[in-house]
């Protein structure tokens, strides 16, 4: 979910970057984004924000619930640079293709000039989300319980049924209530 919210994030952002650095002129550019398919764009910024906080929030979760020397989200950034980059190229042609615009003479600038932000861009982002993850586990590491005691955070004495059979007590999440709790 991090990577492909992240993924979404920044193949919009790096879309309106790529435009604004190859065609500079605010009147040019509206003109030929409307030419070539890219009025939707300004509705899609809006789904981008949305991918960004569903990145956000499932970096946060994956943070506050990674065990301690896992890997986490470090090999992310290869990933999301490729679908960032094939992302741009496919979605450059779809729009095009949409509306029957003819290749222009700005297209390979803007091919080659998009597919360079968005590898910037996925960097970026995947460094944010690592940052994201770390800062999360951090705090997640500061409300575990002791590693001897698992309810010693609580308060609360764990309480034994004897009118439940074990195997039914052990049937749910392994026989733990609650989310996940990291190895710190």
């Amino acid at each position: 979910m991090a990577l492909f919210g992240a993924a979404a994030t920044g193949l919009l952002v790096a879309h309106e970057l790529d435009y604004r650095l190859v065609v500079p002129d605010p009147a040019h550019r509206h003109d030929l984004l409307l030419r070539s398919g890219h009025g939707w764009l300004q509705h899609g910024l809006m789904l981008g924000l949305v991918a960004g906080l569903l990145a956000v929030f499932t970096a946060i979760a994956l943070g506050a619930t990674r065990a301690k020397g896992s890997e986490g989200m470090t090999r992310v950034a290869p990933r999301l640079a490729m679908i960032q980059a094939g992302g741009f190229v496919l979605l450059e042609a779809v729009e095009r293709i949409l509306v029957g615009a003819p290749p222009d003479d700005r297209l390979l600038l803007i091919t080659a000039v998009g597919i360079a932000v968005q590898v910037v861009t996925a960097l970026v982002g995947a460094r944010v989300l690592r940052l994201i993850e770390r800062a999360a586990h951090r705090v997640a590491c500061l409300f575990a319980p002791p590693p001897g005691d698992p309810h010693a955070s609580t308060g609360f004495a764990p309480v034994v049924i004897d009118a439940v059979p074990r195997a039914r007590q052990l049937s749910g999440a392994r026989g733990v209530r609650g989310p996940p709790v990291p190895v710190c």
